[in-house]
């Protein structure tokens, strides 16, 4: 199975080691920023920890499958509870009395505590007495934006895996290979992200998810067969959705930025798309009034209209 995160180098060729050797640790801290990939290695590792084959994780065994659907008995994931800010204390003393239990089917059982940052240092000391003296066949994982939240009895204890986002290609390559995206859209994504990947996937999910954002396409493609019907026929879902069409103005003013940017300079086709900005511009303010939505709709299509038939 291959390396889960692009980049990081330095800790893929560390961890294939450790792993080859079964010298994985009994303690480690994944920290970094949302999107640089904390969990995705953190099921890795615990893939790799119940992996029967030689080539750890193989992710074709029964360890792993269990381990890739979430439902293997030897891998516990530590979260806040509903309602709840911060781990407690409870939580770590069920983790610590649960560690002394042998396996279920693996060799090892794993615990991945997310949000680490969130235990208070009661909690943390808790944890600790288990990272002093821990049983033999058990590896804890423990995810956080950064150590500086944690006690340094602990950080102490564990091997500390610091992510950090790829360089630009290479997070443009992945993009493009896995999320079937244009380059230009991906660099755009990812320039605006810091190429961190998981940011920018977090965003192509939200636009695809988004029906106001869909209905945006849907708009200016009618707009520019000339259709002012058909242009307010695929706004009527919106109707009663301010939030979705605040995302409708987002997305179609990303549309006639990029129209205009391909547009050839001073082209009347760059005249134009710049016309329908700003006419996006001057109307997207009373959408913090109370607006009748559908009044919005027509007013918008209208102002295109006119533009498109100048």
């Amino acid at each position: 199975m291959m390396f889960p995160l692009v980049a990081n180098k330095r800790i893929k060729d560390s961890l294939t080691s450790l792993i080859s050797q079964e010298r994985l640790p009994h303690a480690i801290i994944i920290e970094g920023d949302l999107g640089t990939g904390k969990r995705t290695l953190s099921r890795y590792i615990a893939k790799a920890s119940v992996c029967d084959e030689e080539a750890r994780p193989c992710g074709v065994c029964r360890n792993c499958h269990l381990a890739e659907i979430g439902s293997h008995p030897d891998i516990e994931v530590v979260t806040t509870e509903e309602k709840k800010a911060s781990i407690t204390k409870d939580q770590i003393e069920k983790l610590r009395s649960i560690a002394y239990h042998s396996a279920h089917t693996a060799k090892r059982r794993v615990f991945i505590i997310e949000q680490a940052n969130t235990m208070n240092p009661a909690s943390q000391n808790k944890l600790l007495k288990v990272l002093e003296e821990p049983p033999s066949d058990v590896v804890f994982i423990l995810i956080t934006p950064s150590t500086e939240a944690l006690l340094e009895t602990v950080v102490s204890r564990c091997l500390v895996l610091s992510l950090f986002p790829p360089t630009l290609k290479e997070a443009t390559d992945y993009l493009v290979l896995n999320r079937n995206i244009d380059k230009e859209t991906a660099e755009k994504l990812l320039i605006e992200e810091k190429n961190n990947i998981g940011k920018a996937i977090l965003r192509l999910e939200e636009k695809k998810e988004s029906i106001g954002r869909a209905v945006a396409h849907d708009f200016f493609d009618a707009v520019e067969g000339s259709s002012p019907l058909s242009a307010m026929l695929s706004t009527v879902t919106l109707e009663n959705n301010r939030g979705e069409t605040l995302k409708f103005t987002e997305e179609l003013s990303e549309i006639l930025i990029n129209k205009v940017k391909n547009a050839k300079n001073l082209s009347e086709t760059a005249r134009e798309y710049t016309r329908m900005y700003d006419a996006l511009c001057e109307l997207v303010p009373t959408l913090t009034t109370n607006i009748n939505l559908s009044l919005f709709f027509t007013a918008l299509t209208s102002k295109f209209s006119a533009i498109k038939n100048k």
